[in-house]
């Protein structure tokens, strides 16, 4: 077992850690459905206990060329904070590359202008 055996209070197996982490997502008094970023508790190797969400999440969809779409590569960027749509940008591009490159670049400065609001 990774970082020794357990001690009261570590599960001891995984089932036991299936069934912690049930009791911990599932606490009636703690409203999760509250948070947008939607944290669960989860078990990791070594039974190491993690509690993760999302602050941001990026949904996006494009069409590729063909007749019943046209000629280019075209969707856009939707950007949820705390699962509020804050921004959506179109993208229309002639070439995949290209489309790579200003879907990245417009998602990079998404991040980095909320690294630089958080500071």
């Amino acid at each position: 077992m990774n970082g020794g055996n357990a001690l009261p209070g570590c599960p001891n197996d995984w089932d036991e850690a299936y069934k912690l982490e049930k009791q911990l997502n599932n606490d009636e008094e703690f409203d999760r459905e509250d948070l947008p970023f939607n944290p669960t508790w989860k078990f990791d190797c070594g039974f190491k206990l993690d509690y993760d969400g999302s602050l941001v999440r990026i949904s996006s969809r494009f069409y590729p060329p063909k007749t019943h779409y046209g000629a280019t590569w075209d969707g856009n960027v939707t950007v949820y904070f705390l699962g509020e749509k804050v921004s959506k940008r179109a993208f229309d591009c002639p070439t995949l590359d290209e489309l790579k490159s200003q879907v990245e670049a417009y998602v990079k400065s998404i991040t980095d202008n909320l690294k630089v609001a958080l500071k």
